[in-house]
């Protein structure tokens, strides 16, 4: 039997519909009944901060992806996570975690993932975790921008971003969660192509049939504005330093990673485009 945490979001929800397909044990864990209800297959409510939760969702449960939304407080929930599946004989846990991820950092939310992954190596677990790099669903947040100006604004400059579509991790989480590929161990997801901004913004125009151009801002711009909406510090800062990181090429490099556990390709971003059109139009 498998839990699947962090079922409703980007990520979950393709590895939920996966593992409905091909008719896989499974039960999701949700913190909201009626977010469950919708995703049309077993759940629990429980709470990453609700010991007694997790160890109901728990029980009969052999593997485990780890995921949860980025914030201050990740590390100690998925720490307690980690335990709870412990004490519950979990025998395999797959974790989101970050391309880049480690100790040693500059960036905070790196940091807490690898804080994360020294725990599960101290679990005694056997553990996997999917490093992603920039996802293609993050472009559906720059709809309204190309909607209604034909723009893509960043602070990304002339990096190249090895972009991944989140139903690819989805799909590297499934073939390690249903046992169907070797050892356990770290697994940097990309996609198939390290593209531009400049580049993506072509692909766009493309795809749409009108132009759309990307204009490069400084990082400065998108990290007040994060702390204006109440981001808190550490993740604002986090992201800053990701733009800069990316824009000096730290998230170009591809891998095979995809293909290895699949056994097909990643997705272009051409066919994220074909299948989101709508969306931009």
């Amino acid at each position: 039997m498998i839990l699947v945490t962090g079922a409703t979001g980007a990520i979950g929800r393709y590895l939920v519909h996966q593992l409905l397909q091909e008719g896989v044990p499974f039960r999701a864990l949700v913190r909201d009944a009626a977010r469950g209800r919708g995703l049309g297959c077993e759940y629990v409510v429980g709470d990453f901060d609700a010991p007694d939760t997790l160890r109901a969702a728990l029980v009969g449960v052999d593997r485990l992806l780890l995921n949860g939304s980025v914030h201050e407080a990740m590390a100690g929930q998925q720490k307690r996570v980690v335990d709870a599946a412990a004490q519950a004989g979990v025998a395999h846990i797959v974790k989101i975690s970050a391309a880049e991820a480690s100790a040693h950092s500059e960036r905070s939310i790196n940091r807490w993932h690898a804080d994360i992954e020294q725990h599960l190596e101290a679990s005694g677990i056997a553990w996997s975790s999917l490093r992603p790099t920039f996802f293609m669903q993050n472009l559906l947040g720059y709809a309204p921008a190309i909607q209604q100006e034909g723009r893509i604004h960043g602070a990304y400059g002339s990096g190249r971003l090895a972009m991944v579509d989140c139903s690819d991790i989805a799909a590297c989480a499934a073939a390690l969660l249903t046992g169907s590929v070797g050892s356990p161990g770290v697994f940097v997801v990309t996609g198939p192509e390290a593209l531009t901004f400049t580049q993506v913004a072509e692909r766009f125009t493309t795809a749409l049939g009108k132009p759309v151009t990307y204009m490069d801002r400084p990082v400065e711009y998108f990290v007040d504005a994060l702390r204006t909406r109440g981001v808190p510090e550490p993740i604002a800062d986090s992201f800053g330093k990701m733009m800069r990181a990316f824009a000096a090429d730290a998230a170009a490099e591809l891998t095979p990673v995809v293909r290895k556990l699949t056994g097909r390709p990643p997705r272009t971003l051409d066919t994220f485009l074909a299948q989101h059109l709508e969306v931009f139009r």
